[in-house]
């Protein structure tokens, strides 16, 4: 019986051990995955703000019509509208991506 408790506690040990070893490789392939890794990692939540700034960046006044789109829960509904409003279709595509 003695024999088993110590196998069981050896395991035991050597699983935390094991555990612990992994956060530090861990750590490093993150590191040596590179900027890009981390740049993605801390990206901050898109909003529609970011819908109409990209729009006014590329010459599109705001206008209800737009406002409504950037507001859209269905990218493809966002698209239709831009292009309805006379928006070019890859600004419009790229635009509601951000929203």
């Amino acid at each position: 019986m003695r024999i088993l408790k110590i196998i069981a506690v050896s395991g035991s040990l050597a699983a935390l051990a094991m555990g612990m070893s992994a956060l530090p490789a861990q750590a490093v392939s993150a590191a040596a995955a590179g900027p890009a890794v981390a740049s993605v990692q801390r990206a901050a939540p898109q909003s529609p703000d970011d819908c109409l700034l990209y729009l006014n960046d590329h010459g599109y006044p705001s206008t209800p019509a737009r406002v409504s789109a950037c507001n859209s829960l269905v990218e493809a509904f966002c698209i239709e509208i831009l292009e309805d409003s006379e928006v070019l279709s890859s600004v419009a595509v790229t635009a509601c991506r951000l929203s």
